[in-house]
């Protein structure tokens, strides 16, 4: 434990490897991973306790720091889901507004941790609002960020993400994640333009690949798995699709979906390249449904097919996680690769009620049902890889013999029926 320490000077060179090129707090006989990003907003490391204090913040350092600058006048923002400590060491002045590590919040709370900032420092011109999750930068960032949008000190996602950088870095490198990153640039368009967040249902047609990666036995056996966020309180919900083999030598490899994906709100998408032994991840992404074409850097070109609303989402290598140059599978991507993800809109008409009526989708040969939660580890997974986990709430795949429409057909046939004849439309 840090107090077996008697010279703290020991510790610090420790604490100054791991916060890396964060600023830290070096005065008044202070030595800590926080950082002032407005006079009223600080961004810090996580308060540890036990042996982990030997090299993040010392929550008893934190304490005495808050204390003595701003006695009674702090609040604690904690963004962490995996962790917690003794909110009693700081008055049980602590909020929690988690979400996972490397990942986005949930669009639905972004607004309220920024009102609930808002409001508690327009209670008194002397509090100051702390904010942290478990390194202090990447999940703290992106919610200061949509705060300095939300109050109007940033006008721009990319003013925000720089103003950030500068203060709590010493190279500009705040907020790197590009799905965080992403959900900051949601933020900005909600803010701009007056919006209200309002939940979108969409389907995946298809996916392209383009240029193909290059995979170290020539052959790619390319799987994915989306993972559907409920609501901002429930857990989310994950299902895997089939493998598809990736064809030698081909500029592009498209996958193109015989069952639709019914997705609604903020959505996670893993592509999984099958070896001989388990998987490797290729590159993981999260987007939100309602956002198909605000002018975010990944903007949803709309087109009309066969009376369908579509949308084409392109991903950049640089848009998409997992894929900076430090990750092994980096190199397997050419410097202009990029994602395509065909979707459609579902017309407002098809509520929950409308399907009510359909029978349940008949499942692809040797798939089990798959309810795993979006906090499923990788190896995990492994268990049943070739197994195809099918959830009723998002597939309708076609049998064999005959078929259930699918819910793109289900949806195209909906809107041009009339309500009296909706419910005999089920089978071919």
């Amino acid at each position: 434990m840090a107090a077996s320490f008697p010279n703290i000077n020991i510790t610090n060179p420790i604490r100054s490897l791991v916060s890396r090129k964060r600023n830290r707090y070096i005065q008044d006989g202070f030595n800590l991973d926080l950082t002032y990003i407005t006079d009223s907003i600080i961004a810090m490391g996580y308060p540890a306790e036990n042996i982990e204090r030997v090299y993040r913040n010392d929550i008893e350092d934190v304490a005495k720091f808050l204390d003595k600058k701003h006695p009674n006048h702090y609040m604690i923002y904690n963004l962490c889901s995996e962790r917690s400590y003794d909110k009693s060491k700081f008055h049980n002045r602590v909020r929690n507004f988690p979400f996972e590590d490397h990942n986005p919040p949930k669009i639905e709370v972004v607004g309220p941790f920024c009102e609930d900032v808002k409001n508690w420092l327009d209670s008194d011109p002397h509090n100051v609002a702390v904010v942290h999750c478990k390194a202090g930068k990447g999940r703290t960032g992106t919610m200061i960020c949509c705060y300095l949008l939300h109050t109007k000190i940033c006008s721009t996602a990319q003013e925000a993400l720089l103003f950030y950088g500068e203060k709590r870095t010493q190279d500009t490198k705040g907020v790197t994640i590009p799905s965080q990153v992403r959900y900051v640039k949601y933020y900005e368009h909600l803010v701009n333009h007056h919006l209200q967040y309002t939940p979108v249902t969409i389907y995946i047609k298809e996916f392209i690949f383009e240029p193909v990666p290059i995979f170290a036995n020539g052959q790619g056996n390319i799987s994915f798995t989306t993972t559907k966020t409920l609501t901002p309180e429930s857990d989310s919900r994950r299902a895997k699709s089939e493998i598809y083999k990736v064809p030698v030598d081909e500029r592009s490899f498209s996958i193109k979906l015989n069952y639709c994906f019914r997705l609604t709100g903020d959505v996670k998408i893993e592509f999984y390249n099958k070896v001989i032994v388990g998987k490797e991840k290729l590159f993981h992404f999260w987007f939100n449904t309602f956002f198909l074409d605000c002018g975010t850097s990944v903007n949803g070109h709309p087109y009309s097919f066969n009376g369908e609303e579509c949308y084409e989402l392109v991903f950049q290598r640089n848009d998409l996680d997992k894929l900076n140059k430090k990750d092994k599978q980096y190199k397997m991507f050419n410097e202009n690769f990029k994602l395509t993800m065909i979707v459609e809109k579902v017309p407002r008409v098809e509520n929950v009620s409308s399907y009510s009526r359909i029978p349940q989708p008949i499942t692809i040969a040797n798939s089990t049902p798959s309810d795993s939660s979006a906090e499923s580890t990788d190896e995990a997974e492994e268990d049943g890889w070739d197994s195809v986990g099918m959830d009723s709430e998002l597939f309708d795949p076609r049998g064999v013999g005959y078929r259930i429409l699918s819910e793109c057909e289900i949806a195209s046939q909906l809107t041009s029926s009339s309500a009296e004849n909706r419910s005999e439309v089920v089978m071919v």
